[in-house]
C-alpha cells in the first residue's frame, strides 16, 4: 500500500504481508509517522508509512467459534 493509504489505517484494521492470508496481522496502533502491527504469529512491528509497500489490506479476521 502507499503511504497515503497507510495513513488512513485505523486500530483493528487487518493487513497481510504481500497479500498472503497466512501472514496477517492487526493494526494495534497508529501515529503520525507509522503504524504498529500485531502479527498473528505473535510478533509486533512498527512500520513507517513510507515502508508499507509490501503490506496489503486484508479482510476482517473471522470470529472464533
Amino acid at each position: 500500500m502507499t503511504a497515503a493509504e497507510s495513513k488512513n489505517l485505523k486500530k483493528g484494521n487487518r493487513v497481510s504481508w504481500r497479500g498472503d492470508a497466512a501472514d496477517s496481522g492487526t493494526i494495534s496502533g497508529t501515529s503520525w509517522d507509522a503504524v504498529t502491527i500485531a502479527w498473528d504469529n505473535g510478533q509486533v512491528a512498527t512500520v513507517h508509512h513510507g515502508d508499507m509497500r509490501e503490506i496489503h489490506s486484508a479482510p476482517a479476521k473471522p470470529k472464533g467459534v
